[in-house]
């Protein structure tokens, strides 16, 4: 996996923003789970205010929305842990066809969080709590990134938060539809910074109408480039492995600081 596409997966995580490139490593391509088609879609033109007649007025669409960010609040806010399968394809328009690359997600908060990716194999991400831990063998394997991160505020390192918790403080938010992901009924929201200090310029978020937890996170990054994820089989508010949120650097490895 290129190293920038794996810090652009750290940059949706403490907000920092993709630190390089190098050469791109080859990524097998893996069936793609079903919602991520529809995703690309949605990234491709602007999303609008649906038509029909139960959302066609402003007022019912902003009420859907703020329904569907509700939703979406009481359920990271019923969570101490979680642990999801994720699938990511990042679309450059200078570098061709998208790159793929799944593993499992998981989440302790406050500070506490985890990629472990299984495609590549052995690349990861892990937040122990003191320590943002950055390693992509599959590109550089004599190197560890390892960065502070902060223990409060926006830039937890907690993916979900920085869209489902208070997210009307930070985004303009617009009602788009239904879709599903993965057979899930979701409703898609759109998601636009208020402000200039985050590495994206739009989100889609689709939030289950079932029991509200995000299960899509479609993105327009700063440069251009588009990354959706994909979230499957949430295990919620069961217990974590101390070593899944814990990084042990690898013999051999150089571990650059930065921060």
């Amino acid at each position: 996996m290129r190293r920038s596409a794996l810090l652009g997966a750290v940059a949706l995580v403490v907000l920092v923003g993709p630190a390089g490139s190098l050469s791109r490593a080859a990524v097998p391509r893996a069936p793609q789970p079903e919602g991520v088609s529809k995703a690309r879609a949605t990234l491709t033109r602007a999303p609008e205010t649906p038509r029909n007649p139960r959302h066609g007025l402003r007022g019912s669409a902003a009420q859907s929305a703020d329904s569907a960010l509700a939703r979406a609040q009481r359920a990271y806010d019923s969570m101490t842990t979680l642990k999801a399968a994720f699938y990511q394809t990042i679309t450059n328009p200078m570098l061709g066809g998208p790159e793929e690359s799944r593993g499992v997600l998981f989440l302790q908060p406050p500070g506490k969080f985890a990629m472990r990716f299984s495609e590549p194999d052995g690349d990861r991400i892990v937040a122990d709590g003191r320590w943002l831990w950055i390693y992509t063998p599959s590109s550089v394997p004599d190197q560890v990134i390892r960065q502070p991160v902060p223990t409060s505020g926006a830039n937890t390192p907690n993916l979900f938060a920085q869209f489902v918790d208070r997210p009307l403080e930070r985004y303009r938010a617009t009602y788009v539809g239904r879709d599903t992901v993965a057979a899930e009924p979701v409703d898609l929201v759109r998601l636009v910074p208020k402000g200039e200090d985050v590495p994206f310029r739009e989100a889609v978020i689709a939030v289950s109408t079932r029991d509200g937890w995000m299960r899509r996170l479609s993105l327009v990054e700063a440069s251009g480039q588009r990354r959706v994820l994909t979230f499957q089989r949430l295990d919620v508010n069961q217990l974590i492995p101390s070593g899944e949120l814990r990084f042990a650097v690898p013999r051999g490895t150089k571990v650059i600081t930065q921060g």
